[in-house]
């Protein structure tokens, strides 16, 4: 039996069913450690107000609380969120967790940091769209404030592409097949979750960026100084690079 669904970014039975067990145990785990590194990179203090644009689980998000920061985490799924405030009660952490789109927001001079994990960019049906979030996201930086960018750079998705995976984990067996579109600017992703007999299949696309246009991106967007590391220990980002990571600066005045 045969489950197929297409419209997986906004299907909340899928994020409440299959989201939470895409992230294993390790990578909950780094999370304390990518925060500790994402603040002093960014010089993020106690009490700064930090916005987590695509928050998901809040992951981050409840690190940069612990950590004693004003933090805001914004998702399109409810699903996510709703089990991103339930662990933040568990923790006695507060988070001001918000279901919107990121496309709508509408902030201006009002962060003192912003972030942006795990490859959560280049998803709109409209490219252009990319940039008029990035456009918006500067907009709601303070002056003299950074954004932090954490994705999966296409020179390492060539580096180290693989046509598909799998795994089981809580008693479901994943597949993962990828493939590349649109001359190495799209990444083709066909998820297939088998359980108790039905399989449930979720295909969609999004954009893939090289260091060099996430920079002239950026730029375009109005910030004015970039930095490129290649993994959160301030590597150079070359053929050793374990993530694609830019910190993106608005200017102080």
């Amino acid at each position: 039996m045969q489950k197929k669904e297409n419209s997986w970014f906004s299907d909340e039975w899928f994020w409440k069913t299959y989201g939470p067990i895409m992230f294993d145990d390790q990578r909950l785990k780094n999370s304390v450690y990518e925060v500790e590194r994402i603040m002093e990179l960014c010089g993020i203090k106690k009490n700064d107000n930090v916005l987590d644009c695509c928050c998901g689980l809040g992951r981050h998000s409840l690190e940069l609380a612990q950590k004693g920061c004003r933090v805001s985490g914004l998702d399109l799924s409810q699903g996510y969120l709703d089990l991103a405030k339930a662990e933040a009660e568990k923790r006695s952490l507060k988070v001001d967790f918000i279901h919107k789109d990121a496309r709508t927001i509408d902030y201006e001079n009002q962060f003192d940091a912003i972030i942006n994990m795990f490859t959560s960019f280049g998803y709109f049906d409209d490219p252009d769209e990319d940039l008029e979030l990035l456009r918006k996201l500067h907009r709601a930086l303070k002056p003299g404030a950074s954004l932090f960018m954490e994705m999966m750079g296409k020179e390492i998705l060539a580096r180290d592409f693989e046509e598909r995976t799998w795994f089981e984990r809580e008693g479901i067996k994943i597949m993962l097949e990828y493939s590349v579109d649109l001359n190495w600017t799209e990444l083709c992703n066909r998820w297939l979750f088998y359980k108790d007999d039905v399989m449930t299949e979720y295909s969609f696309s999004h954009r893939i960026f090289s260091a060099s246009e996430m920079a002239a991106m950026l730029w375009k967007a109005g910030f004015s100084t970039i930095e490129i590391f290649g993994s959160f220990e301030k590597d150079l980002y070359d053929h050793n690079a374990k993530n694609l990571i830019l910190i993106a600066h608005k200017d102080a005045d």
